[in-house]
């Protein structure tokens, strides 16, 4: 009777694990085909992961938030879910107002969540009043010897992101752009 309790056991924690890896993976699949394309102007870093070859780490030019250039909230602390509304300007959506709740927002303008890394930013050399986000967005793997032309892209060369932004603001790389041209497309199958 044990040995069938602890089989039914066994077989119950498979198909719990089996069920959330399938929901994540649900999830993400969901915001990348229904989300709203965004493209992002980035600064990548420093590619190399030990474990799954190149990547490229990304920061964002709405990773870092000056309180005098957007609107909304100016009162966050370190860890805060943040919601940042972005708006296409001439080429890359750029951030317009920060919040510490989901805001209406009309159908030129998307919603992305983040998390507060810290308060307080650098930007030209100067210390300012703002904060930096974190979107679960900076991070892309990319071939085995690929990561540094995109660390470190040719003299006229553009690197940016197109991102998929869900209703709820998830977001999930959907592509890189390199000069507007798409250089890697994510591809869940």
């Amino acid at each position: 009777m044990m040995k069938k309790y602890r089989t039914y056991m066994l077989a119950l924690v498979v198909v719990l694990q089996t069920a959330a890896l399938m929901g994540m993976v649900a999830i993400k699949h969901r915001t990348l085909t229904m989300g709203t394309p965004v493209v992002l102007e980035t600064e990548p870093i420093d590619p190399r992961s030990l474990f799954r070859g190149d990547y490229v780490r990304l920061n964002y030019t709405i990773g870092s938030l000056d309180y005098a250039d957007v609107e909304g909230d100016n009162e966050f602390e370190r860890h805060d879910k943040v919601y940042v509304m972005l708006r296409k300007d001439e080429k890359f959506w750029k951030a317009v107002s920060i919040h510490h709740e989901t805001p209406a927002h009309g159908p030129d303008s998307v919603v992305i969540r983040g998390e507060v890394q810290y308060s307080g930013i650098w930007i030209g050399g100067e210390s300012r009043d703002g904060i930096n986000v974190r979107y679960g967005i900076e991070n892309y793997f990319v071939p085995e010897g690929e990561g540094m032309a995109l660390e470190r892209p040719a003299e006229g060369e553009e690197v940016s992101i197109m991102v998929a932004v869900d209703e709820a603001g998830a977001s999930a790389i959907k592509a890189v752009l390199v000069n507007d041209e798409v250089r890697y497309e994510e591809k869940l199958f």
